[in-house]
């Protein structure tokens, strides 16, 4: 089960990677959504029960984050996460999983998306630390992944827009 769930992720880097180098908020989070569903699986295959909750639960956030973002529904994505996480709680691993989709809800309904970039470079950081504990290698990878290609996207369109071309 462990290689499958490597080989899952591996998936999912590649759809991450791809994430943040579009400049539609729809497209971005469309990447996000097949990722993270992948990444669900993968959890689940690991045994690890809160973070495949929370990442079932990221993968319908992003659905519903592409076409509507009501406030309230975002607090109740916020509440679903912390109900899930009690009752999957295995170690205090969970509770970093929990911040990082805490970080997430929140970027993940925000209009800005310079806002919605800086905070998935919050929430990112700590699933990597997450993943480091669990030792699952290709996720630390897809992280860092995500991370770098979040980075790259920022600085195309945020700190040096001229390298883009209309």
């Amino acid at each position: 089960m462990f290689i499958l769930s490597q080989c899952l992720v591996a998936v999912a880097t590649l759809l991450d990677l791809a994430s943040f180098q579009f400049k539609s908020r729809q497209i971005i989070l469309m990447c996000l959504f097949s990722s993270v569903l992948l990444t669900s699986i993968h959890f689940l295959l690991l045994d690890n029960l809160s973070a495949a909750a929370l990442m079932l639960i990221a993968a319908l956030r992003y659905g519903y984050c592409i076409f509507a973002r009501k406030q309230w529904v975002m607090y109740g994505f916020m509440g679903l996460s912390v109900f899930a996480v009690l009752i999957t709680w295995q170690s205090w691993f969970s509770f970093i999983a929990l911040t990082a989709t805490l970080v997430q809800t929140y970027a993940s309904f925000q209009s800005k998306d310079l806002l919605l970039r800086c905070l998935m470079v919050v929430g990112t950081v700590c699933w990597i630390t997450h993943n480091l504990l669990i030792f699952s290698p290709v996720a630390v990878v897809m992280e860092t992944v995500f991370l770098l290609s979040n980075l790259l996207g920022l600085w195309r369109f945020y700190v040096n827009p001229r390298t883009v071309t209309p």
